[in-house]
């Protein structure tokens, strides 16, 4: 299997200096980011256990870390689990890996949205899979074409990202919700829920996990208290749940000090506040880029976003080419091509509102629709 750079990468390494208008990068924004609640819990942790953070945590994780973010579970996304059924990793990513290497072999079929997140479908590449495109629309995966799909390759692994998608930030419809349910029940689908982004907006649709036991839920708290701390948890059942707590042994990837910087936060209620700060913000956010494509690239837009920190366009011109040019205005993004599963489609980008801040947002769209005007007149 080659190994290949995610396009995130690629497009984050070039706009390392100058740039001013960053719709590239997935980051929180900094204005959320609770920096002096986490020198307080420095103090707290040192203080209250000495060495123990310097010890390892155990398999699966910290216990004090696992019962509060099964705590956390119920209180923001109502979803009720035991902190046994709590497995802590190294990020979301880090779980998606780990789930791939448990649960796909060479030929294993995995449906999930076409286009998906490039990052987290490149685990299960690497271990074989077959994966499986399904439509979207502004109503999410387009189930029905899930059920055809089963029906002509078979059983498999359904890998979703229900709310607030990456890259088109569109939220699965609650009819497709209950239809998706049923189709894995019907056909013995294993259902993986990737949900980093829905405790960060109100009134989103319910995680299909609180819905559903037979669900494997992987969370982040990346964009919540920071992706530096590298910190994700899948929710997970019965024998799956034994051996994806003796696998994430093999590295204990989550240090322990982290792990009790995130339990202090989460005990002392930071995370809840930093989530009602990002649930003012990022509304805001996203209704401003929306605008700013309307007024400046009208039609551009593929699927209107419900929530998230992303909208996928149409570029109009090869979204690489567009990026080299873009960059030298100070403009970033991510182009949309690899996005997909199977061909992907070159002019497209992902325009991400996470840590651009928010008087930028329309100024940046402006100067990017400018530069897709120039260019496009100069190829006629």
């Amino acid at each position: 299997m080659r190994l290949r750079w995610s396009p995130v990468e690629l497009a984050s390494r070039l706009t390392k200096r100058g740039i001013t208008y960053n719709f590239a990068s997935g980051s929180p924004d900094p204005a959320v980011l609770p920096i002096d609640e986490v020198r307080k819990s420095f103090e707290n942790i040192y203080e209250k256990y000495g060495t123990s953070i310097l010890a390892y945590p155990g398999a699966g994780g910290l216990r004090e870390l696992r019962i509060e973010i099964s705590k956390y579970l119920g209180r923001v996304l109502n979803i009720r689990a035991g902190w046994r059924e709590v497995i802590i990793t190294a990020g979301a990513q880090h779980a998606i890996k780990l789930l791939s290497q448990l649960l796909i072999r060479r030929g294993t079929v995995v449906y999930t949205e076409n286009p998906t997140f490039v990052e987290t479908i490149a685990p299960m590449r690497f271990q074989g899979a077959r994966l499986i495109g399904v439509p979207i629309d502004e109503g999410g995966m387009i189930t029905q074409e899930l059920e055809s799909l089963v029906k002509k390759y078979g059983k498999g692994i359904v890998y979703t990202i229900p709310n607030c998608h990456n890259p088109t930030g569109v939220s699965l419809s609650r009819d497709r919700r209950k239809h998706l349910l049923e189709i894995a029940e019907k056909y013995d689908l294993v259902i993986i829920e990737d949900d980093p982004y829905t405790p960060l907006y109100p009134n989103t649709e319910p995680p299909l996990r609180s819905l559903s036991d037979r669900v494997i839920y992987v969370g982040s708290l990346s964009k919540v208290l920071g992706p530096g701390f590298r910190v994700g948890f899948v929710v997970v059942y019965g024998k799956l749940r034994n051996d994806l707590e003796k696998l994430e042994q093999h590295d204990f990837a989550v240090a322990t000090i982290t792990q009790y910087l995130v339990y202090d936060l989460l005990r002392r209620g930071v995370a809840d506040r930093v989530i009602e700060r990002a649930r003012d913000l990022y509304p805001r956010k996203l209704r401003e880029l929306v605008n700013s494509l309307s007024e400046y690239l009208p039609d551009a837009l593929i699927l209107k976003p419900s929530c998230g920190f992303y909208s996928f366009i149409r570029t109009r011109v090869n979204a690489w080419e567009l990026l080299r040019r873009s960059i030298k205005a100070g403009v970033a993004f991510v182009p949309g091509d690899r996005f997909y599963v199977g061909e992907g489609e070159p002019d497209t980008a992902r325009l991400s509102i996470g840590s651009i801040k928010i008087e930028l947002i329309r100024r940046g769209i402006e100067v990017l629709g400018n530069i897709i005007r120039a260019v496009t007149a100069g190829a006629t």
